[in-house]
């Protein structure tokens, strides 16, 4: 039973055993009873986020749920639709969901009626990583638009493809004193710091999507509702097309970056690394055909989640009173 939690596919395990597939699927479908939720409880502080799953799931996207205080995995959610998260939680006892008192998710706005209507509660944390994300995919866009104005083999178009990485660090990591001879500047000895000045030279739209990007990375490290606000108060139409969107965005989240600064030890972090071990999981798996062993294989292979636990536990309870039988 313990080999299900390793991060191999069913026929791998199959093999392993000399046993059949059919065989493998009939414990993991017995395994349900040990896998339901308890209805009657939810912790304080909760997090959720949607992950690509499978063509079972609506939009083939389902979702993490997480205790944000001690980063164990609660369940596995077949769909984000609003519908469908709805009914999931309304099985939870009423009296479980008016604990909760803050809950972390992206900035995807139809969340929030349902959020408010579920836990009445709580309050909404926006997630830094999706906050800075925002403005990390404006600067990108506008990174490849400034490179396909210039035209393939310009001398704008290679240094901006290949110092990529470099435009999107933020400003705190880049080197001040190292220098390293540039090819894409005639081998001239140039710090990180002043590529970044001669790649920003190449577009004003450019150099403001820079400084607004790394403004809100520097607002977000210091909890700065001052720095924010200093942000935020920019006129959208100042702003690069790509970073309009993301200024509304960012205003009409106000409250809940607000609230992130207060409770900053909760961000989605742990759930995005939990995603990243279901991707793991899935390519060893070559995929999955049904949410039923999609579920069961995630909760058994990752160690923090309470359904695993509280199985764990049974069998080691289990394996006593047949060790004192004996």
């Amino acid at each position: 039973m313990m080999l299900l939690t390793k991060n191999e596919s069913q026929s791998d395990l199959a093999k392993e055993l000399n046993v059949s597939d059919w065989t493998i699927r009939r414990v993991i479908t017995n395994l349900d009873q040990f896998f339901k939720p308890n209805y009657h409880w939810l912790p304080r502080h909760i997090a959720f986020d949607d992950f690509k799953s499978g063509r079972f799931a609506p939009s083939g996207m389902s979702m993490i749920l997480m205790n944000i205080e001690n980063k164990r995995t609660l369940d596995i959610i077949l769909s984000r639709k609003n519908s469908y998260l709805r009914n999931y939680f309304l099985r939870y006892d009423r009296s479980a969901r008016l604990a909760v008192q803050t809950v972390t998710v992206d900035l995807y706005t139809p969340y929030r009626h349902l959020i408010h209507e579920l836990f009445p509660h709580a309050i909404i944390i926006a997630d830094h990583f999706h906050i800075v994300a925002q403005a990390y995919r404006a600067l990108n866009k506008i990174r490849i638009q400034v490179m396909n104005r210039a035209g393939a083999a310009t001398h704008e178009w290679r240094a901006l493809k290949h110092f990529w990485k470099l435009l999107l660090t933020p400003a705190n990591e880049l080197k001040y004193n190292n220098y390293w001879l540039r090819r894409n500047f005639s081998y001239a000895q140039l710090t990180d710091v002043e590529v970044i000045h001669r790649l920003l030279s190449f577009d004003n739209e450019l150099k403001k999507a820079y400084e607004y990007y790394q403004d809100l990375i520097i607002a977000i490290a210091h909890r700065s509702k001052k720095e924010l606000k200093n942000l935020l108060v920019i006129k959208w139409t100042q702003l690069p097309q790509a970073l309009q969107k993301v200024q509304r965005t960012l205003r009409s989240h106000k409250q809940e970056i607000y609230n992130s600064f207060k409770y900053d030890t909760y961000t989605n972090g742990p759930v995005e690394g939990t995603n990243n071990k279901i991707k793991v999981i899935k390519r060893t798996a070559y995929g999955f055909r049904n949410f039923f062993n999609f579920r069961i294989r995630i909760l058994l292979a990752l160690p923090n989640t309470y359904i695993a636990i509280t199985w764990r536990n049974k069998q080691t309870a289990h394996a006593k009173v047949q060790a004192q039988a004996a």
